[in-house]
């Protein structure tokens, strides 16, 4: 029986654990890679995206410089965990999760931002 999609949207096709009827979710599954980077487009949050930080100091848009997360994939993004890394006990798979060991918050992403017009201007960074 295939998971359930959000509220209100039925069941999900397929499962990833059988490639031959999984049908995958274009932000999770092959648009939006978790876990850290450097560069390119910030992650966004469950709550969508609300537009560009702004400078402080000159209401310049911020410019996307690093993502540190807690975790490198999750139950939504198994698809970008490397072979064998779910693999194993719970436990283990939890443990391949967390390289790094780093843990923010509850479990959060914290996203890195500065200004293009001056490296004056206040970096900015935010827990999603």
């Amino acid at each position: 029986m295939a998971p359930a999609g959000p509220p209100g949207h039925g069941p999900r096709p397929g499962h990833p654990d059988d490639p031959e009827e999984y049908d995958p979710r274009y932000s999770w599954d092959l648009s939006t890679a978790p876990g850290w980077k450097l560069g390119g487009h910030e992650p966004w949050n469950y709550q969508g995206y609300h537009g560009p930080l702004r400078c402080g100091a000159c209401g310049s848009a911020m410019r996307f410089v690093a993502a540190i997360a807690t975790d490198e994939w999750d139950g939504g993004t198994r698809s970008w965990a490397p072979v064998g890394h779910l693999e194993g006990a719970s436990s283990e798979q939890r443990r391949n999760q967390r390289p790094t060991g780093v843990v923010l918050g509850r479990r959060e992403t914290m996203r890195v931002f500065d200004c293009p017009v001056s490296t004056d201007h206040p970096v900015v960074s935010d827990l999603m």
